[in-house]
């Protein structure tokens, strides 16, 4: 009965039979997109559909209802059926997925195929073409339009995908699409490019598709979270969806990004998905870079062996340039320096490759922390800009969230508890809390009390408009208004507390520290004993790669020099192995081959040229060598962290790898990796 409406007139009779008040006219028009006499237009006809059943539209005090008998309107909607819960089209979304059809679809297409597939007339769709042309070419795609030929996209195919998802993204969140797939009793409508999607994968084969990247992403290191696993996917689906059509991406001959395990996993992805068609190398290449932007994570302690030095080293200098704008300290806060490399690492690459990232929360963010956004937008561009990198708003505010994340612990590390004690009635009592409160944000006022009731097992220490004699806190004596002398004595107190703080910290880091030189000094001493110093003439990081393997074998510590020169060349595509401006590379990792841990320092007669940040390279002078067994015992591999992280903290340790003896250098490695500051 409801086929004489079109799906927004249905979507309007939804409202009005689910509205108990009534709908507005002029707000159906902004959330339909359309013009007041589009909306008239619409309730006409909804008024016609209603009168075979006695049913009426009347406005009362400017809002539309459905009058009549109960009886009417319940025999209307059994008749009316299922209607939509959510608007289906809307002038912009008919835009977007004009769009969407020209991208995913090869070859011309005729308006009048479109209009069909939308839904609309192909005089209606020409004028909204003219928006659509004018996006496209701002995205450096080309649009041929001519009578008789129709309408057709040309130009780059990976910038004609990433447009494509950006588009996609923009309507279909990954986590909308995973509650899509996981939705099986049908109550909820589809988001509406579900349902685009599904015009060229069947439900059941989008199911597929979830189900082999699931089994295949379980081999990836590190793991993917569910926002970019779904991500990952739109991308896998609208690939496969171009490679159907006759598309491909050409293979340029990158080979980094058609080697190594994210290249192999992106090759079986498309071998399962797309059995009838061969696997191109470029469609490789292409997915290969997605999979390692959508990683999110290193390791879960930032001093674990194998670490990217290189995000870990940017981190470090973002951090020191943030303590010092904000002047907070930050530097020794190393739940804030893990999170920043644990983003930098695929951002970088993200950055590098052109690669976009969608950040949901970033107007939260900016409304949030407006300071932080700004401080560390300058900042990231001061640590990047010399490596040709700048951070998109996104990165930015991925990186925000971070800073803000470690600001708030230093609050709630930092809040004192604290009494007050007024005499002179309660308002005098709100006032000093007010003005407390206002002068310090790192207070929390308990309670207030009186004189004779005052208790302060739950307070730090106690403000009192009158004397009070309690042993067990420090009071502070001051007037209501809380002066400036007033707010001395208060500072005072809390720069007491904090040294006393300090003080138990200290002892409890002592007490570690002894610890750990009890379980570890004797492997630590063991190791930097070992450490192996050798000046060669090399023609590149290949070749030193090879020396180090060769020397590993030779000196009794590994038994398969080929198998640990694969493990290094493998950890090295990871990223960079190079600290940023200080001529050191770094290449660490593990193997079965090896025997047991071993260092290794190669200083170079003539400096080879070395990727780094981004697509820079860096000349180096020195290499340091780290490897351990796959199945290495944990003290150990807790040394080589501490190690790796003294070489970004400490620029003397650089300086003595690059400069001094072997006697030098196994001492500056054996006070490193006996370093216990927490």
């Amino acid at each position: 009965m409801t086929s004489a409406l079109t799906d927004r007139q249905k979507y309007v009779l939804y409202l009005l039979l689910e509205q108990p008040n009534g709908v507005d006219a002029d707000d159906l028009a902004r959330r339909l997109d359309v013009s007041r006499r589009t909306v008239h237009r619409d309730l006409q006809a909804i008024g016609d559909f209603l009168a075979p059943y006695r049913l009426q539209l009347r406005a009362e005090r400017g809002r539309l209802a459905i009058a009549g008998a109960a009886a009417d309107v319940a025999r209307m909607r059994e008749a009316a059926g299922v209607l939509p819960r959510a608007l289906a089209v809307t002038p912009r979304d008919r835009e977007v997925l004009l769009a969407a059809h020209l991208l995913l679809e090869e070859g011309p297409l005729k308006l009048g195929y479109l209009g069909k597939r939308l839904h609309v007339t192909a005089a209606s769709l020409s004028h909204q073409l003219d928006g659509v042309d004018a996006w496209l070419q701002d995205n450096g795609l080309n649009v041929i339009r001519r009578p008789g030929y129709g309408v057709e996209v040309t130009g780059d195919e990976v910038r004609r995908r990433e447009t494509l998802a950006d588009l996609l993204h923009a309507r279909l969140s990954p986590i909308d699409l995973m509650k899509a797939l996981r939705n099986t009793d049908g109550g909820e409508t589809p988001p509406l490019f579900l349902t685009w999607l599904e015009r060229w994968f069947h439900r059941t084969w989008l199911k597929h598709a979830e189900a082999v990247l699931q089994s295949e992403l379980q081999r990836v290191t590190p793991a993917l979270d569910e926002a970019s696993f779904y991500n990952f996917m739109l991308h896998v689906v609208l690939s496969c969806a171009r490679v159907r059509q006759g598309a491909e991406i050409p293979d340029r001959g990158d080979g980094a990004d058609k080697q190594g395990p994210d290249a192999a996993i992106c090759r079986r992805i498309l071998g399962q998905l797309l059995p009838e068609q061969p696997v191109h190398e470029g469609e490789v290449a292409y997915l290969a870079k997605h999979l390692r932007g959508a990683k999110t994570k290193i390791v879960e302690d930032v001093r674990l062996f194998p670490m990217n030095l290189t995000a870990m080293d940017l981190a470090f200098q973002l951090t020191r340039e943030l303590e010092l704008s904000l002047e907070i300290p930050l530097s020794k806060d190393q739940a804030l320096v893990a999170g920043l490399a644990q983003h930098l690492e695929p951002a970088i690459h993200r950055m590098t490759v052109g690669l976009s990232i969608r950040n949901p929360l970033l107007a939260e963010v900016k409304r949030q922390y407006p300071d932080f956004f700004k401080a560390v937008g300058d900042a990231t561009n001061r640590v990047l800009e010399p490596y040709g990198i700048q951070a998109p708003e996104e990165e930015i505010g991925y990186l925000t969230m971070h800073l803000g994340a470690a600001y708030e612990r230093r609050l709630a590390e930092r809040m004192w508890r604290v009494r007050i004690v007024c005499p002179n009635g309660i308002s005098s009592a709100q006032l000093l809390a007010s003005r407390l409160k206002k002068e310090f944000p790192n207070i929390q006022v308990t309670g207030i009390e009186s004189l004779q009731s005052l208790q302060t097992e739950d307070a730090d220490f106690v403000v009192s408009t009158v004397a009070v004699d309690d042993g067990e806190r420090p009071v502070a004596v001051v007037s209501p208004f809380l002066t400036d002398a007033d707010i001395a004595r208060v500072q005072d107190i809390i720069a007491g507390l904090e040294r006393h703080l300090s003080a138990a910290k200290a002892k409890s880091a002592a007490v570690r520290r002894d610890r750990h030189f009890e379980g570890s000094s004797a492997a630590a001493a063991a190791i930097a004993s070992r450490a192996a110093l050798f000046t060669v003439e090399v023609d590149g990081l290949s070749a030193a790669i090879h020396r180090a393997a060769v020397d590993a074998v030779e000196a009794g510590d590994a038994a398969d020099g080929e198998a640990v020169r694969q493990a290094i060349v493998q950890r090295e595509r990871l990223g960079s192995v190079v600290l940023p401006g200080k001529r050191l590379a770094v290449l660490h990792a593990r193997s079965d081959a090896m025997h047991r841990c071993r260092i290794a320092v190669y200083r170079l007669r003539s400096p080879i040229s070395v990727r780094g940040v981004g697509t820079q390279e860096e000349p180096v002078d020195t290499i340091l060598v780290m490897l351990a067994r796959v199945d290495e015992e944990l003290d150990v591999i807790d040394l080589l962290g501490r190690l790796s992280a003294m070489l970004v903290t400490d620029p003397h340790l650089v300086d003595v790898l690059s400069t001094e003896d072997i006697g030098g250098v196994r001492q500056a490695l054996l006070t490193s990796m006996q370093n216990c500051e927490e």
